[in-house]
């Protein structure tokens, strides 16, 4: 009997230490919808939050081309683009087809939803701004510049702010 006692004593000892020393599983991605900060170990179960981005967007907006002169800007076609990329400040997605289909915006996405257009030169055209997505929308506030050359052969910058309202087409 004091044999078989010792026997279940060590036992649920032996089986108290194995499950203090197990490691907490789940996804240890910071980048992904379902991180948890005290999983310790990856399972292969991180959502990438990029991939709710992804897809077309059918938009509408308005462009200020002058103070206090707004002119709509109809049926403008996004593309946001997946990219496993991923910099100091979180994941990089491409927004496209704003002026030209040739050339996608790079966006870095600072939080869950926002993300932020850093300074970047695309063809004639120089772009930077902000916006968010949430759920099925995305809103879009950005400046476009150009430089002009004038028949004079001075230049100028000729500035547009855009703000954009989209929603997510679904296949």
């Amino acid at each position: 009997m004091r044999k078989n006692l010792f026997i279940i004593s060590i036992s649920i000892l032996c089986l108290a230490v194995v499950v203090g020393c197990e490691k907490k599983r789940g996804c240890t991605d910071s980048f992904s919808d379902n991180f948890d900060p005290e999983a310790v170990q990856d399972d292969d179960t991180c959502i990438p939050t990029r991939d709710k981005f992804v897809g077309e967007y059918d938009g509408y907006g308005t462009i200020e081309i002058g103070p206090d002169t707004l002119v709509s800007y109809d049926q403008v076609g996004l593309n946001v683009v997946d990219s496993t990329a991923q910099g100091q400040d979180g994941l990089i997605i491409g927004i496209s087809n704003f002026d030209a289909q040739l050339y996608a915006l790079s966006a870095t996405v600072t939080g869950t939803y926002n993300f932020m257009i850093n300074y970047q030169e695309l063809g004639d055209y120089a772009y930077w701004g902000d916006g968010n997505i949430n759920g099925r929308v995305i809103e879009l506030s950005m400046t476009r510049t150009e430089e002009i050359t004038l028949p004079d052969e001075s230049t100028y910058k000729d500035t547009i702010f855009l703000n954009l309202y989209g929603l997510q087409q679904i296949d």
